[in-house]
């Protein structure tokens, strides 16, 4: 008995050799099939990311018609956290249009909540050195964040809550300081001048001149800013509305004062908005949107290094000083986001009421914004690109030493996975004009027309059963020409 449970023992210990043998001959294989499938997990999952732009277009010409209930149809709903946040964001504001005031705050509270307890993943962050930047959850651009607060106020305006419109203009601003000074970039885009602008509108048509005041000072100082920066002068209305409640509290040493140091326009007489005043926000075409250009840099023998994040920021300072000296080791060819405006038709717009016309002035040139931070972006984005490439050499490499076909597979991995990162708001108007009318008692109808260049009208709308006899009235409209 003893003999053969020897015997038995000894059998089962050459059966586990066996075996042992067997998984060690076949580990090659599965390791290579292992990589494979966690290869091409990453593939799908950077595509996904990267794909933003190809299936919001269909949404953007249902819009484009006004056929917002189609919008709606052609907007996906992304699976994961990846693109949520704009898909909040593009939902909104196509129920803003529709009209949909209290739905589109609805989502506009998710969009504030997901900004609110945007963190990032280790993982993706891992997984986006490996791939490209598409793949982490987007966070929205600090001009992006500061509009969902313009249009929950309209919103809000619409419902004729003008206490809340107040505090969605008031967060708008602390929400832009907080992104300020969290930003890793010195960025041109500091003050909202339009939303301080339109937070002194709504405080004064509420009564609150002090208030108004203190916004439209804050303004006047935002747009002198914004006239170096992205070329938008200061709207002369708004040194007209400026000059009136600094005369009306008393404070015209602040007025000359504030004329002397940010060089304020002289404006037109304008109403102040108030009971009868009808104000409208006018939105033009589209924003423009970041498209990829594939660039090459030399990086010279001086220049590298088996330290990634030595060898890009070389590669930061050749895109700045392309002239080099020395023999060059390799190209580093990276994909890199560049801004494309959308022209629009429209240069202006007015307010007609019979015979009664009011211009009207640009207030915020969105397009201009998005392009210049983009532009004050880009050594922190190229830095991060040229890391991401470097890293995928030196990964191929290692792999190639280990196995041809590994290599091949990696390399082949890390080619197709490079892109940039060129998702943004896309429904967003190119520009936001503004125009205030007061017309005569008994007025139902107020049309605001869009001129072009040559001053023709291009674009109308009429607004209908527009009651103006107990309270300020705010509107807006977007042209898509």
């Amino acid at each position: 008995m003893c003999i053969w449970l020897e015997s038995d023992r000894r059998n089962a210990n050459e059966m586990e050799f066996v075996r042992q043998k067997a998984r060690l001959r076949r580990r090659p294989r599965d390791r290579y099939a292992a990589f494979c499938m966690w290869l091409l997990l990453l593939l799908v999952i950077s595509g996904c990311a990267a794909g933003y732009s190809r299936f919001i277009g269909g949404s953007l010409n249902r819009l484009a018609r006004r056929d917002y209930a189609g919008a709606l149809e052609k907007l996906e709903k992304p699976s994961g956290s990846t693109n949520l946040l704009l898909y909040r964001l593009e939902k909104g504001l196509i129920l803003h249009y529709q009209g949909e005031w209290e739905a589109s705050n609805d989502q506009f509270e998710r969009a504030e909540r997901l900004i609110d307890r945007h963190v990032r993943s280790v993982s993706r962050e891992l997984a986006s050195m490996l791939t490209n930047d598409a793949i982490r959850p987007y966070g929205g651009e600090e001009h992006e964040r500061t509009l969902i607060h313009y249009f929950r106020a309209l919103n809000y305006s619409h419902l004729g809550q003008l206490e809340s419109a107040l505090v969605e203009c008031r967060k708008a601003n602390l929400r832009l300081a907080d992104h300020a000074q969290a930003s890793k970039v010195e960025l041109s885009y500091l003050n909202d001048a339009f939303l301080q602008y339109t937070t002194g509108l709504f405080y004064e048509a509420t009564g609150e001149f002090n208030d108004a005041y203190i916004s439209y000072r804050d303004a006047a100082k935002g747009y002198a800013a914004y006239a170096d920066a992205f070329g938008t002068p200061t709207p002369a209305s708004m040194s007209t509305d400026l000059r009136r409640t600094t005369h009306n509290l008393g404070f015209d040493t602040e007025w000359d004062l504030a004329q002397q140091q940010w060089k304020l326009p002289e404006g037109p007489e304008v109403p102040a908005p108030g009971p009868g005043v009808i104000t409208v926000f006018a939105e033009s075409g589209f924003v423009g949107r970041k498209v990829e250009q594939d660039i090459s840099i030399p990086i010279t023998e001086r220049d590298h290094h088996h330290d990634a994040w030595r060898v890009s920021r070389r590669a930061v300072y050749r895109y700045h000083h392309p002239v080099y000296h020395g023999r060059v080791k390799y190209w580093l060819r990276m994909a890199l986001p560049e801004w494309r405006s959308r022209p629009s038709r429209v240069q202006g717009v007015r307010l007609r009421v019979g015979d009664t016309v009011a211009d009207g002035w640009l207030v915020e040139d969105i397009d201009a914004i998005a392009r210049r931070t983009l532009e004050e972006k880009m050594d922190s984005i190229l830095l991060r690109t040229a890391a991401r490439v470097v890293t995928k050499m030196l990964v191929t490499k290692a792999a190639e030493e280990e196995n041809d076909i590994l290599g091949f597979l990696v390399n082949l991995f890390g080619s197709g996975t490079e892109a940039a990162d060129t998702r943004g708001w896309t429904s967003l108007p190119g520009a936001i004009w503004m125009a205030r009318i007061e017309p005569p008692p008994g007025t139902g109808q107020v049309a605001l027309e869009f001129l072009d260049a040559e001053g023709r009208v291009i674009d109308t709308h009429v607004f209908t059963d527009v009651e103006t006899s107990s309270a300020p009235v705010f509107l807006n409209w977007r042209s898509f020409e």
